[in-house]
């Protein structure tokens, strides 16, 4: 049986990053994504951006996603001129995905957005919370990374 403070704080982080999630997803949406992308679209071209290529089956697994739902995505922006898919030679069966200069092009344009809109939310915090908050999310990250990774 979990501790009372243990439960209490288990409902509050699920009351917090609920909320959370949900002003992100609608920030992202009203304020962040460029004209024709929606917010899987963003993330999607996000991924591609730090990791340059991707097979589909690695980005549908990055991205969290069903290779169905993944290749809907992907063909919506390959459709728009961001994305381009390519066989590798070696092995014809292996699709990947990467941006194309209008992707990355967009890509900028969407993270400076980004980055501005993130500097308005720190700046209401002084140093020393910017960092405490900064350093309790890795550590969050963490832990839900090895809670995963256990099964």
């Amino acid at each position: 049986m979990p501790r009372p403070a243990l439960e209490k704080q288990a409902e509050e982080l699920d009351h917090l990053l609920t909320e959370l999630i949900k002003r992100y997803q609608f920030r992202d949406r009203n304020q962040i994504c460029c004209g024709d992308v929606t917010v899987s679209q963003c993330y999607v071209l996000k991924e591609l951006g730090r990791e340059g290529s991707l097979d589909m089956g690695r980005l549908a697994e990055r991205m969290s996603l069903k290779a169905s739902s993944l290749t809907r995505v992907v063909d919506q922006i390959e459709k728009k001129g961001y994305a381009a898919r390519r066989r590798l030679a070696a092995d014809r069966r292996v699709c990947c995905v990467e941006l194309t200069p209008r992707g990355r092009d967009l890509l900028r344009r969407l993270e400076s957005m980004i980055r501005r809109s993130e500097r308005e939310v720190l700046e209401k915090l002084s140093a020393a919370e910017r960092e405490g908050l900064l350093n309790g999310l890795r550590r969050l990250d963490a832990a839900l990374k090895e809670r995963d990774a256990s099964g």
